[in-house]
Order: structure tokens, then C-alpha cells, then sequence
């Protein structure tokens, strides 16, 4: 035991980030997360009778946010500051309820209080507008999925829920003494890989109606994210991708499937073919009748006289209000068009979270170039048809991270799930490398495959195991050529969606009831 306490308070607070950073992809060491909360127990007993528990705690969570997701300073500086502070300050709620219910309710029931909090705070933090579910706690095993086979169960905040687990009772096991005390502990953390490994056998063994494979050419331009939206520079690129793809279709291909905004023209939904952007897909699908286009495009369109505005309404200067939008489009064989509006919107990028309280945050937002100011959005999900082939869902980048959104589009009939993305925007860190990690979380809560598409990143091809079988390098302009298989049947997870996270939100706030009346009339 250290002495000094300066020094055991340093290490409480610092120890848990580098912890998490350690575990979280792309690094390997994830069992670190089952002991990453420990320091913080511990530094809530160390000033349990004094001052500081908060702005100690505080400082610990915000270590770890800036050492796994600094790579938003290369956005936005100031954007980025004002996220990470603002996370942190969220993810220490559960912290000060773990604290108030030790205090009113005893040290055994602040424990369960305080898992009921962290997952009340998860469950908030993928529905809410100022979200930001980068760091759910179940997302360090993406880079280790053989682990958590049951989120086709529990999904991903079942991970979540493991990681909790594993810390209380391990912390609980330091304190006292004798072998015994570590039965419930190694219980935690084996029964779920057990339970891991069977999930994948059964699942090597279930068809899942699995019908036949589908040749897919996944681009991957490798396109400044900034300068392609240069003036002068917006259909060149389009035509360079096409020229890219049509050395490698043939004629067993049946999709092609573009990064997000990869149509860079401004389009105007009511009066499309105007543009040359889509016109060349359209003579491109046209060409090809056996193939569906599958595109990011950044588009817009008039609101009619009667018609009711949403809070992103803009006006022209003549007065005429519009929505602009994030965009992906399906182009069929006969240059048909249909469209998608990105609905899960980056808070202070794509749209200002809450604009009646927070309209004065708007020097913060994070500048990613083409259309800037708050987008509009599809209040659903939408399944594209794709006619006798297998209907898709075109996720827009930060949409793939929400897992009961992919959900919905599962439960709309999507059989394969593609992701089209812009993921030059933070250089070559980690952040690219995360996003396409939580996308193999997807393909096993649903059991679909996930095909991404990523202007500069990774593209590549998940199985529904969550294995990447064939994937690019970073900073390579290529077109990746995948056999991929439809599935139909629907998972637990499929059917119900985040049901721990509803269930957790009850009893928290039972928890917050009980110990706002202990408090009351103690």
C-alpha cells in the first residue's frame, strides 16, 4: 500500500484511463476493462470523508475520453474540447449516484444503484439528441468478438453490463481475504466466454436462410474529405470512381456501393436528373441492368406552401425554406431513384442537439466541410428494395454505432447491411479504426453481413460472425470485389432491441427515488 496519499490519489485517478485506452480497440489488451473502474472505488473510499471525490473523478473520466478519442481535434479544436468536457461530465452522473446511494442505502445496495446508473446513463446517451455512444462500454470487445457471440442475445450493452460486473466483484475480492472470495469473480468473467463460445458453434450450424451469395464491388475513392468539395472538383471525382468500378464489374456483380457523399453537386431531390451526378449513375446503372447503385449524396429539398417545417428549415434569400440533408441514394437498373436522409446526426456537426437551449454552442460545432449548419433527418429507418435481389439498409457512417437503430432496419427486411462512410476527417488514428470495429457488434446482434464502403478509411466485408474477411489499407484508393450472403431469420436482440437498457432505466430510477426520500427523512 502507498503511503503518501498525494500519490495514491494521483494514481486513482489516472490509472483508470490508461486502463480503458489500453483495452479499447484497436488495442488488444481488453481484459484490462474488467479492472478499469476498480481505481475509481477506490478513490471514492480514499475521500469518503473529505472533499474532492467529484473533481478527482471528473479528471479521471476526462483522461480517458481525451486518450481514446483525441483524434476529434483534427475536426475541430474547439469542437472537440467542448465534446470531450461534455462527456465527461455525463459519464460522471452515475459516479455522484454511486456516491449519494452509498451514502443513504449501504455500500451493497450502491453497488447494484450504481450499475443501474451506468446503464441508464448508456441507454440516455444512443437516444438522446447530445449523443455521443462512442465509448459504450461494451464496444471494447469489437476487436475481440469471439468474446461476446451473445450480443445476438443482449446486445451490445450486455457488454456493457459484463464490464460492470467484473469490476464490483473483483474490487469486492481485493478487500477481503481467502481464495474463496474469488469463486464469484472468475464465475463472471468465464461464464459469459463460455457462453461465447457456444453462440458460435450453434451459429457455424444455423443456416440463418441463408439463400445464395451476391458479388458487391465496395469502392474506396481515398479523396481528401476537404478538397472534394472544392468548386470545380465535384464531378471529376465521381467520374474517376465510376472509371474505377468499371474495370473490375462484371457481369455477376449486382451491387455497387459508393462512400458516403460520394455525389459532391448539391442536388436538388424534385428536379435530380438537372445534375450531372445523376445522370452518370443513372447512364452507369443503365449500362449495367444487372446491378443496384448504392451512394452518399448531399441533397435538398423545397418545403411545399402547406407543408409543416421541422426545426432545420432554412431560407433562401428569397425567402423559400428547404431541408438540406446527408444522404444515400439507391440508383436501380432502369435509373430509378430512391432516397434515405441520414436520421442519427452527429450532435454539433451535422445538427445542433436541442437548438432552443443550445443555439449559442453553435461557435463550437465541428467543421467537416460541404454543408454546414443542422441537417435534416427521415424520422425512421428505410430499407431499400432491391427487387428480386435481397433488400439493403445503406447506414451513414455514424449510424452504424446505434445498435437498436440497425435494429430497425433489420425489422424492416434488410438482409445485408451496408456502410457507407467519410472517415478521412481524423487522419490516420485510431478513430477509423474504432468505427470499423463496432461495425462487426452489428453484424452479430443482427447476423447480418456488413459491407462498408469508407471514402478514406477501411473498407471491407463483415461475416454475421463479426469476422473481417477481406478489407483495404488505409490511404489506398481501390475497389474491394466481396461475395456476400443475405440472411433472414431475426435474433433475440433483432426482435427486442435494448430491453437491458429499458429495464436498468426503471430500477435507476427507482434507486433515485429511494434515495431522494432516505435523504428526505433520514
Amino acid at each position: 500500500m502507498i503511503k503518501n496519499r498525494k500519490i495514491r490519489l494521483a494514481i486513482y485517478t489516472f490509472l483508470p484511463g490508461l486502463l480503458f485506452y489500453l483495452a479499447w480497440p484497436p488495442k488488444d489488451f481488453f481484459f484490462l476493462s474488467f479492472i478499469a473502474f476498480i481505481p475509481l472505488f477506490l478513490l471514492e473510499k480514499e475521500t469518503e470523508h473529505s472533499k474532492g471525490f467529484g473533481w478527482l473523478t471528473y479528471a479521471a473520466l476526462l483522461f480517458w475520453n481525451i486518450l481514446t478519442t483525441w483524434w476529434v481535434w483534427y475536426a475541430s479544436p474547439a469542437g472537440s474540447i467542448a465534446m470531450l468536457l461534455a462527456n465527461s461530465a455525463l459519464m460522471l452522473l452515475p459516479w455522484i449516484g454511486y456516491r449519494k446511494a452509498k451514502q443513504s442505502l449501504g455500500e451493497g445496495k450502491a453497488f447494484f444503484a450504481f450499475v443501474t446508473f451506468w446503464l441508464l446513463f448508456e441507454y440516455i446517451h444512443l437516444n438522446w439528441q447530445i449523443t455521443w455512444p462512442w465509448l459504450t462500454l461494451g464496444n471494447v470487445f469489437a476487436k475481440h468478438n469471439n468474446l461476446v457471440q451473445w450480443y445476438e442475445v443482449t446486445g451490445t450493452l450486455g457488454g456493457t453490463l459484463w464490464v460492470l460486473l467484473a469490476n464490483i466483484y473483483i474490487y469486492k475480492a481485493m478487500l477481503l481475504k481467502g481464495k474463496k472470495v474469488w469463486f464469484k469473480p472468475a464465475l463472471i468473467l468465464i461464464t459469459p466466454i463460455c457462453f461465447s463460445i457456444v453462440y458460435r458453434f450453434l451459429s457455424t450450424q444455423i443456416s440463418y436462410a441463408v439463400f445464395e451469395t451476391y458479388q458487391t464491388i465496395l469502392v474506396q475513392p481515398n479523396v481528401d474529405p476537404y478538397e472534394k468539395f472544392n468548386p470545380g472538383q465535384e464531378v471529376n471525382t465521381l467520374r474517376k470512381m465510376l472509371a474505377m468500378v468499371e474495370d473490375s464489374i462484371d457481369s455477376e456483380t449486382k451491387y455497387v456501393v459508393f462512400p458516403e457523399t460520394a455525389i459532391v453537386e448539391y442536388v436538388d431531390e424534385d428536379n435530380a436528373t438537372g445534375y450531372e451526378s445523376i445522370r452518370l449513375m443513372q447512364a452507369f446503372a443503365r449500362r449495367h441492368p444487372q446491378i443496384h447503385i448504392i451512394s452518399g449524396v448531399s441533397s435538398y429539398n423545397f418545403y411545399n406552401k402547406f407543408e409543416k417545417r421541422s426545426e432545420t428549415a432554412r431560407k433562401t434569400p428569397q425567402g423559400d425554406e428547404y431541408e438540406s440533408y446527408n444522404t444515400a441514394i439507391e440508383v436501380d437498373s432502369v435509373g430509378s431513384i430512391n432516397w434515405y436522409h441520414k436520421s442519427k446526426l452527429v450532435p454539433g456537426v451535422e445538427k445542433m442537439p436541442y437548438p432552443k437551449l443550445f443555439g449559442f454552442l453553435e461557435y463550437f460545432s465541428i467543421d467537416m466541410g460541404g454543408i454546414s449548419g443542422s441537417l435534416g433527418s427521415d424520422s425512421t429507418a428505410k430499407v431499400f428494395d432491391a427487387g428480386a435481389k435481397p433488400d439493403v439498409a445503406a447506414l451513414i457512417c455514424y449510424e452504424s454505432i446505434f445498435p437498436d437503430y440497425v435494429n430497425d432496419f433489420v425489422n424492416k427486411g434488410a438482409e445485408i447491411l451496408f456502410v457507407i462512410t467519410n472517415d478521412g476527417w481524423w487522419k490516420d488514428t485510431d478513430g477509423y479504426k474504432q468505427h470499423m470495429y463496432y461495425a462487426t457488434l452489428r453484424a452479430i446482434e443482427n447476423r447480418r453481413e456488413v459491407l462498408r464502403s469508407a471514402n478514406t478509411g477501411i473498407t471491407c466485408h463483415i461475416n454475421r460472425l463479426g469476422d473481417i474477411q477481406e478489407l483495404t489499407k488505409w490511404d489506398e484508393p481501390t475497389v474491394l470485389k466481396v461475395q456476400a450472403r443475405n440472411h433472414a431469420l431475426k435474433t433475440v436482440y433483432t426482435r427486442y432491441g435494448d430491453y437491458i437498457g429499458k429495464f436498468a432505466s426503471f430500477i435507476a430510477i427507482i434507486f433515485i427515488l429511494g434515495i431522494f426520500v432516505k435523504r428526505r427523512i433520514g
